[in-house]
């Protein structure tokens, strides 16, 4: 049979570690033990959770030209797909009996007649990798909200502030020394109620104040964007909260509530934001006007608290009942997780092939790894290089700090993908191994667990949920689906044609 062999990395640094040359050597030993004959080659350099793939739409373009049956031969699952977007495609191939899918690590061949027990370990394999691209992608958000949580700012700093690097590489901001008396100014001018923001834009521009990014004056909307950040007296608005900050202050808060009292001639009063994790929160849709159902909480006579799902435009015309939650909770425990029963003997053979697909996983991952520690000694060599040349006065003090500032930079975005690759690749296999051997009792955890949690299993398990009268509607997310659809069969092993699977 003839095939194409798929080698496949997500970034040039990856390339460069020679990764494509082992997933090349391994495939080519593949086939030449099996009687593959290569007809060609794809060595692909792009994410496979992001854009448009367009190297892998080419290599199934090819395979789709082709007359007769063909392999496409891969090192493993995750090389080929991160995500369940491109199953329907290569599945439907298969089913038409054109492609044969061969995952070298995983030991497993898929073609026309495989068993639903081979079709599970493909559907959480790419679950697998899929958790590891999500824990790599929360990994990067738990950094944040974590220096969030701290008071760091972790973007650009604000007109009257610098982004600098302490002499560890981090991330620090300090008073312009030249902007900042001219920014108090600024409040201090605004806050006695006479100037209008047009006339503060002028007074800034005479000033010789101008924006960061281009150095023109500023316009009226950015002076009243100034004049509005809390920044200035201490507090952070990050996704609409306000937070303490630990950077240095240039105005106090009464000059700050000053100026927004002229702003709005009235005092400024607190936002209050809702903390409250509910199990439905940002899930359900209402099926008679597609508008988000909202949470609320009623305290009943009996002093007792109940949450009730309500469509958020029901004073405009919508019909949708409020819903006490509780029936909806236990219709979801009944129809989906009392029903996610993952048969014994599948739950070795998927827990088998999931531990090979970490290792692989593991090999490649320690490769990146390799080459992002290279990129840091690269890094630091060229500091010292750097530090030579304005030592023997090659290049000015002013050139060498704004070069530092750079390769510090790099150094510290390297350092920050080193760490996540490393908690990712830790966690990944571990969540997926969790789920599947407590899938014997999902309906029993799902009922014990916290608002928190049942939103975490919700959003992991189900899509596309309605809430429809008193009831909810849905769709499953893979491999979930497959499992419903095992719930209760016999002849779970036995061969499936395309019409059952």
């Amino acid at each position: 049979m003839n095939c194409v062999i798929m080698a496949r990395v997500s970034s040039r640094e990856q390339e460069n570690g020679m990764s494509i040359d082992a997933q090349l050597e391994n495939m080519r030993r593949y086939c030449i033990a099996k009687g593959l004959t290569i007809i060609k080659e794809f060595q692909i350099t792009e994410s496979s959770t992001k854009g448009d793939r367009k190297k892998f739409v080419e290599m199934l373009k090819f395979v789709n030209g082709q007359t007769e049956k063909i392999a496409i031969v891969a090192d493993c699952i995750d090389r080929v797909q991160r995500s369940f977007k491109e199953s329907v495609e290569l599945d439907e191939l298969r089913k038409a009996d054109k492609v044969e899918l061969h995952f070298i690590r995983e030991g497993l061949c898929l073609h026309r007649d495989s068993t639903t027990s081979d079709l599970m370990r493909w559907d959480f394999g790419v679950m697998a990798a899929k958790t590891y691209v999500g824990n790599l992608r929360d990994n990067v958000k738990r950094s944040i909200d974590y220096n969030t949580a701290n008071g760091i700012w972790q973007s650009k700093a604000p007109i009257g502030y610098l982004n600098q690097r302490d002499e560890q590489g981090h991330a620090i901001i300090t008073i312009d020394p030249d902007r900042s008396h001219i920014v108090r100014k600024l409040f201090e001018l605004y806050s006695t109620g006479r100037y209008s923001f047009g006339e503060i834009a002028r007074m800034a521009e005479g000033m010789g104040l101008l924006s960061t990014q281009n150095h023109v004056p500023l316009s009226k909307a950015s002076i009243q964007n100034m004049l509005k950040n809390p920044f200035y007296y201490g507090v952070m608005v990050v996704k609409g909260q306000r937070i303490p900050h630990i950077h240095p202050r240039i105005i106090d808060q009464p000059l700050f509530d000053r100026c927004l009292a002229v702003m709005t001639n009235k005092t400024s009063g607190r936002q209050k934001y809702a903390e409250t994790m509910f199990a439905f929160r940002g899930i359900l849709r209402c099926s008679q006007c597609g508008n988000t159902i909202s949470s609320d909480m009623k305290t009943k006579p009996d002093d007792r608290t109940y949450t009730y799902l309500r469509c958020v435009h029901h004073k405009n015309g919508c019909t949708q009942p409020h819903v006490n939650e509780t029936l909806i909770l236990e219709q979801v425990k009944r129809e989906i997780f009392d029903r996610l029963v993952l048969p014994e003997p599948m739950m070795a053979e998927v827990l088998k092939s999931l531990r090979t697909t970490a290792q692989a996983e593991n090999e490649f991952v320690t490769k990146n790894i390799r080459a992002l520690h290279q990129e840091l000694e690269h890094i630091q060599q060229r500091k010292g290089r750097l530090l030579d040349f304005m030592l023997d006065s090659r290049i000015t003090q002013d050139e060498y700090n704004t070069k530092l500032n750079e390769l510090n930079e790099k150094a510290h975005a390297t350092t920050a993908r080193i760490n996540a690759h490393n908690k990712a690749d830790e966690s990944f296999i571990h969540t997926v191994e969790t789920l599947l051997t407590l899938m014997s009792r999902a309906g029993e955890l799902f009922a014990s667990s916290n608002n928190e949690q049942k939103h975490a299993l919700l959003k992991l398990v189900c899509s596309n949920c309605v809430l429809d009268g008193k009831k909810i509607r849905f769709s499953l997310e893979k491999p979930f689906d497959a499992l419903i659809n095992l719930h209760n069969r016999k002849t779970w092993l036995g061969q499936l044609d395309s019409n059952q699977h």
